[in-house]
């Protein structure tokens, strides 16, 4: 209670006037309402005299109930200097909230009420003095700011940014002592030429190296989430001429822009005070331009999009390359992919499309994420987890299962084992084939139901003759190994093959904190035997069978309805709704264009993770082996002899040097869900012991270099201050 009291005080200490100005408004504007409406031939109309004796009495209550309203809506602070649309938005619903109460409390203590004109005058009224009030001061603020800028002397300072975060951070600096924004520069370059609150724009950021001594540029503040590339330039540019640079983009990420008058706070802190976030999208202009070409085109459900973004995957699946030209070749990669609403949908789907349900057993690794498993669960299948190997695969240090144990587990009602490639990681294949061809004895496939589906999963079942290796694939896209063995069977000789053409089946997610995203969404994808086509199956049937349960059972999608005379349709299964839009694959087909360069931009922080994880002794994953490369998608780090209670004292500290982190994963069994299940993490001591002590570092392609070195040098800091001393022996070098 003290210290609302006290922040009560220091809002009234500072909005004194703007307060004063409300209260005469609130009361001013009911009362005129009474006179226009009742004030005729010089006098108050007979009839009505003791309207304004009533409004007299309800006044005091009613300017309280007001200035209730107005604090809570945050009326006051930030609009007082900062008034905008966000600020226009909550005049209008104080506004509302205040007339309902005027009517209400009218009529509950007086014997008439007052007629309803008068309360529509009188809203009407209040409305434009709050929003004059305010919206004048802020006209007078501007117009007071630019005055003193003129005189102002201090550093000259250059901002980097566009829209409300570069507004925040120059009206704050012009409110600051010793330094003075004197240029902009638009990252997208749409607004050179005009001035954001007096302050001119003077380009777009590739004008940086002209401006610096046009304007003698001695700071820089960066308010927009840029790109890697970009930033590491403007740092180079900055390191070169001895400018001071500070970014504060991630700190406005993370405040949400929602309230201006915080910007103060970020932009007097030390630089040390921003945080780095864990995840955020790395999205450009080329998927938003795309976005909106998709808007436009009509076609924002499954369309045109969906299906060139399908064909282009089936590509990059297997060649490794995002720039095949899919449409010379339509046939070729057309129907072996399907895009999705989710990586869990495209996961299911594959169940159901094997036939996989009540009484059969899908094995799961103990530690994932509850994807993994909760698609089984959906099937009407039985989840039986397994354990992982002791730290992890002794090459990768990936959480892998212990596939002595993964032999063991397989029974005669084991129909699929879900294989999960943990952070970007390929697991080893070769072993699981083997494992399930040694159990192929066990086996039995499914008995067709006479239905169309029903039908495709015995063929494919049958055509299989083991247990179906299926690939939770969801952070491994562009993710690659040296396989002999793969869905399709023995190779001549081991080659490399990308995740999507290794197991069975294949699920991956584009999640937005996965290294290539379509905001949401997956896809699946399936790599089969001969011996299943030779029953008879295609992929254009299987292609067919997930396009159905995607959409309802109905056997045409809008687009192929859209064709003259083509309305009519049939529902062939009473199934489900995951398709992917075309809004989704605009954002997609844009990222794939630029996927290979991510890839390669995270593969070179995570050499700069290596060698200080190496430096301090801490275990950590090695993305590039021999015979295998990962996505880089996560990179966890465990501190040899640690516990839970070190952990969070680490994650804690790195995350009061500014670092996010988060861990990868809890494993299921320490889950409620899976706990009412019957597992108990105490049958699964390798998967516990490796999550007791891990955490996982910030891994995405808006990092600079800077970014990277700050992170670095905040783990090392930690790790002095904290006094771990895991010795080079705890560390596994790549």
């Amino acid at each position: 209670m003290k210290k609302f009291l006290g922040r009560v005080a220091n809002r009234i200490k500072g909005d004194w006037l703007i307060i004063l100005l409300d209260i005469l408004a609130v009361n001013a504007s009911y009362y005129l309402a009474i006179l226009l409406r009742f004030y005729m031939h010089h006098e108050l109309l007979l009839t009505v005299q003791e309207y304004p004796q009533w409004f007299l009495q309800f006044a005091p209550i009613y300017t309280v109930f007001c200035l209730l309203v107005f604090w809570r809506l945050r009326l006051y602070g930030g609009m007082w200097q900062y008034a905008g649309i966000n600020d226009m938005n909550r005049i209008v619903g104080s506004s509302l909230i205040t007339t309902a109460f005027m009517v209400i409390g009218t009529l509950i203590m007086f014997p008439r009420r007052f007629p309803y004109s008068y309360y529509v005058v009188g809203a009407i009224l209040q409305f434009l003095f709050v929003t004059a009030f305010r919206f004048g001061n802020r006209l007078w603020q501007v117009e007071k700011r630019k005055v003193k800028n003129w005189r102002k002397t201090g550093s000259h300072a250059l901002v980097i940014g566009a829209g409300e975060a570069a507004l925040r951070v120059i009206r704050d600096l012009e409110a600051s002592e010793g330094i003075q924004p004197v240029c902009v520069l638009d990252p997208k370059g749409r607004m050179t030429g005009r001035n954001m609150d007096g302050v001119p724009v003077f380009g777009g950021v590739d004008r940086l190296e002209l401006a610096i001594p046009r304007f003698d540029i001695k700071n820089v503040f960066i308010a927009d989430l840029l790109q890697a590339e970009t930033k590491n330039k403007i740092e180079r540019i900055c390191r070169e001429n001895e400018i001071e640079l500070k970014d504060y983009s991630y700190s406005i990420y993370l405040s949400g822009n929602e309230e201006l008058g915080e910007t103060k706070e970020v932009v007097s802190a030390d630089a040390s005070a921003r945080t780095i976030p864990f995840s955020p999208p790395d999205l450009s202009d080329k998927e938003i331009t795309e976005v909106v070409e998709a808007m436009r085109s009509g076609w924002i459900t499954t369309g045109p999009r969906t299906k060139l973004l399908e064909r282009r995957l089936t590509a990059f699946i297997e060649t490794g390359r995002a720039d095949v030209d899919t449409e010379a070749e339509s046939d070729k990669w057309k129907e072996r992919t399907v895009c999705l609403s989710s990586a869990t949908a495209a996961e299911e789907l594959n169940l159901r499309i094997l036939g996989i349900g009540p009484g059969d057993e899908v094995i799961v690794p103990a530690y994932t994420y509850t994807a993994s498993a909760s698609a089984a669960i959906h099937v009407g299948a039985t989840v039986k987890f397994v354990d992982i190997q002791k730290d992890g695969n002794t090459a990768t240090g990936m959480p892998e299962m212990d596939y002595e144990a993964l032999e063991e587990a397989i029974t005669p009602r084991t129909k699929a084992i879900i294989v999960v490639d943990l952070g970007g990681i390929v697991a080893d294949y070769d072993q699981i084939f083997r494992i399930v061809r040694k159990k192929r004895n066990l086996f039995s496939p499914c008995v067709s139901d006479g239905t169309r589906l029903g039908e495709l999963s015995y063929k494919i079942q049958m055509g299989l003759g083991c247990v179906a290796v299926i690939s939770d694939a969801a952070h491994a896209l562009g993710a690659s190994r040296v396989v002999g063995r793969t869905g399709e069977g023995s190779l001549q000789a081991p080659e490399k093959r990308y995740c999507g053409r290794i197991a069975h089946f294949t699920s991956f997610s584009f999640h937005a904190v996965k290294n290539f995203t379509t905001a949401e969404g997956g896809a699946s994808t399936w790599c089969l035997p001969k011996a299943v086509y030779d029953l008879g199956v295609t992929d254009r049937e299987i292609y067919r069978l997930f396009q159905l349960m995607s959409l309802h059972g109905q056997n045409k999608d809008a687009l192929a309805k859209s064709k003259a005379g083509a309305w009519e349709y049939d529902i062939v299964g009473p199934w489900y709704k995951c398709n992917m839009t075309d809004i989704m694959a605009a954002i997609g087909l844009r990222q794939l264009d630029r996927y290979p360069a991510l890839l390669t931009r995270r593969a070179e922080m995570i050499r700069k993770y290596d060698t200080v994880c190496d430096e301090l002794g801490l275990q950590h994953l090695c993305h590039h082996v021999e015979g295998m490369d990962s996505s880089n998608h996560l990179y966890l780090v465990r501190i040899p002899g640690g516990d839970e209670e070190l952990r969070t004292k680490v994650m804690e500290a790195l995350g009061r040097e500014g670092v996010s982190t988060n861990v990868h994963y809890k494993p299921l069994p320490m889950m409620t869900a899976y706990k009412q299940l019957g597992w108990d993490i105490k049958d699964f001591p390798n998967a516990y012991d490796y999550y007791r002590n891990l955490f996982t570092l910030p891994l995405h392609t808006l990092l600079s270099d800077d970014d990277v070195e700050t992170v670095c040098n905040a783990l090392r800091k930690v790790v002095a201050d904290l006094g771990i001393k895991a010795g080079k022996s705890g560390a596994k070098a790549c």
